[in-house]
């Protein structure tokens, strides 16, 4: 129960930490902040609707958070209506292999038009992948900057990094 709890407070710190940062960095560089209602930087990953969007000049990136509550849990892509996690948190190292993915529904993600769509995931899981589209249904690893089935996916130092090097 306690591992449970602090999950879910470790999740609430990163993303408030995050939201923080991204106000600093729009404040800092004139960027436009349009949040999507008032706990914007806290989101969920069955949700469709983004959370926040960001101008930048002539660009502009709609961002919607997803992340997991401990970096134990993989978190994997399938496709716009499903995504998989697989929780190793409790687990002792040698019981890892018993553990499966489960599948969970989805909305499929809402951005807004003419942004570039933006998935940034806080807290940080230590692997995220997504299902390739061949017969197997096999599991590719991704990183920051890679695509998935409905946007550009960033960690969120990554995302960060992105936007403190981006010009007005």
């Amino acid at each position: 129960m306690t591992g449970s709890i602090t999950g879910w407070i470790r999740l609430f710190i990163k993303r408030y930490s995050f939201g923080v940062k991204i106000k600093h960095i729009c404040k800092k560089k004139g960027f436009i902040l349009n949040k999507n209602g008032f706990l914007w930087w806290l989101g969920k990953n069955k949700s469709g609707k983004c959370n926040f969007t960001i101008c930048c000049g002539n660009e502009s990136y709609c961002v919607k958070l997803i992340g997991v509550r401990s970096k134990r849990i993989l978190f994997g892509f399938v496709n716009k209506n499903t995504y998989e996690i697989k929780d190793y948190t409790f687990a002792l190292p040698h019981t890892t292999f018993d553990f499966d993915y489960e599948l969970k529904n989805k909305e499929p993600y809402r951005f807004d038009n003419g942004s570039t769509p933006c998935i940034v995931m806080v807290p940080n899981s230590v692997k995220v992948t997504v299902r390739s589209n061949d017969a197997q249904q096999t599991r590719i690893e991704i990183g920051s900057r890679d695509k998935t089935p409905e946007g550009e996916f960033f960690f969120a130092d990554r995302f960060l990094t992105m936007l403190k090097d981006k010009t007005k």
